[in-house]
């Protein structure tokens, strides 16, 4: 889900719109803040990691993104992505993600998150609060336990604007969210499927 580029590149396609006609008002294309965040297992390597996204199936060049601000305004549309990792100047590993779907979803307060696992048998699970809800790292604790175990399983929540994320082996879980103030809030059987994200909206 080669070759390295450097630099931002803005194809020409569906990156581009056609110009009007004299004297028209030329369309407003919305886009959605899309962030991407990629791991190897459990291990965030986002900072280690260059991406080129263009529209699905196509052979563009694409728009990419360097190490450590892996995030672009995109027009709602399907989407390929090559993640590069890259250690000391050499490239590591390289994957395709293809065919992600980047739409205004009514839950995401306008920013949609993607996220990409060299490890394929990963899937992450994002905990979002409603805009202007969501509380402070410090004011929120997850608990984690897969399905048929007794013991918590170890994680460690990674935090954004308005979530909480959390990168885990595929598998069914049951996830609590403890806020300060607040009743425990029990999710009970999520399924984190291999090399997905799924949302959950915690109220």
């Amino acid at each position: 889900m080669l070759q390295v580029v450097t630099g931002f590149t803005l194809a020409v396609g569906a990156w581009m719109t056609v110009a009007p006609a004299v004297g028209q008002t030329p369309p407003r294309r919305e886009t959605i803040r899309t962030e991407f965040r990629i791991f190897n297992g459990t291990t965030d390597v986002s900072a280690e990691t260059r991406l080129r996204i263009r529209p699905s199936g196509s052979t563009e060049t694409g728009h990419v993104l360097d190490t450590g601000a892996l995030a672009a305004d995109l027009p709602a549309g399907i989407y390929d992505v090559q993640a590069v990792r890259q250690r000391a100047g050499e490239v590591v590993s390289v994957r395709w993600a293809e065919k992600l779907v980047v739409m205004a979803y009514p839950d995401e307060g306008g920013r949609h998150l993607e996220v990409i696992n060299f490890a394929s048998e990963h899937g992450a699970l994002q905990l979002r609060w409603l805009e202007g809800q969501a509380p402070t790292p410090a004011e929120v604790a997850v608990t984690v336990t897969r399905s048929g175990d007794s013991r918590p399983t170890p994680t460690r929540p990674i935090h954004g604007t308005g979530y909480a994320l959390l990168v885990l082996p595929a598998g069914i879980y049951d996830v609590t969210v403890a806020r300060q103030g607040k009743q425990p809030v029990l999710l009970a059987n999520v399924e984190i499927p291999a090399d997905r994200t799924r949302m959950k909206v915690v109220q």
